[in-house]
């Protein structure tokens, strides 16, 4: 049970640490950012993390006499269904998503949430000093290119596949195994804001996704369809880092 807590919230406490580590990386190059939630360099310490989450899961899967391979479920006669169960609960867990995104600007800035939308996503881009060099550019887009097929396997395999299920066999509650994964799901993912008030956005609409993550493991028993999900909105973000590299070439 204890493992199924610190794979649950092990990831923010992670990033924090690859963080702080990569920004003393740029301290010694004379490089500094004002910022430090930049959304495009995520994948860079969201990449960094995922790879030391896989030797978690691998030596947990040893340990327990299971297998990362038993956890995800492929099953080539599935892929189809599978692929297409994947695009639904893109949509479907979208829906939350914005909803939880809409309703917490609307609590935080009223009828001006649209307003604050630049500023709540991006920071405040105007007086953000980032001044990094090319090379640096070029590895944080090479590695947010492997990201999509990193971060969405490691992370269902973390929240659902794993945590979820030791909880729901140790406390018999579908409700309990489901919120306690998507808190840990939703914390880490304040790492993605660019703004304090991105954090609690953030937050917020990352706990419902987890909670409808959690609610669709719960009773289709099938992890490799949200994976799938997943990595559909990972290819999208991973690409954002590569997007800024070419314009800045």
């Amino acid at each position: 049970m204890k493992n199924a807590w610190i794979v649950s919230f092990i990831r923010l406490p992670m990033l924090l640490a690859v963080l702080l580590l990569l920004a003393i990386f740029l301290h010694l190059f004379g490089l500094t950012f004002d910022l430090t939630f930049l959304p495009y360099l995520s994948t860079f310490y969201f990449t960094i993390v995922n790879i030391l989450c896989l030797f978690l899961l691998y030596y947990l899967a040893k340990k327990e006499g299971n297998s990362v391979k038993k956890w995800i479920g492929f099953r080539s006669d599935h892929l189809r269904k599978d692929l297409l169960y994947g695009i639904l609960w893109l949509f479907v867990l979208y829906i939350p998503f914005i909803f939880a995104i809409l309703g917490m600007m609307f609590i935080l800035y009223g009828t001006d949430l649209f307003i604050h939308f630049q500023t709540v996503f991006t920071g405040d881009l105007e007086h953000t000093t980032l001044s990094l060099p090319k090379w640096f550019m070029w590895i944080t887009a090479g590695i947010s290119s492997i990201f999509p097929f990193l971060n969405a396997p490691i992370e269902e395999l973390m929240y659902r596949g794993y945590a979820q299920t030791l909880f729901h066999k140790h406390y018999r509650k579908a409700w309990i195994s489901i919120v306690i994964p998507s808190s840990g799901f939703a914390l880490q993912h304040i790492m993605l804001a660019a703004s304090l008030q991105g954090a609690v956005v953030y937050a917020a609409a990352f706990f419902l996704w987890g909670i409808g993550s959690g609610i669709i493991y719960h009773i289709q028993k099938r992890l490799f369809p949200l994976i799938i999900c997943h990595f559909l909105v990972n290819l999208i973000f991973g690409l954002l880092p590569m997007v800024f590299m070419f314009l800045e070439i």
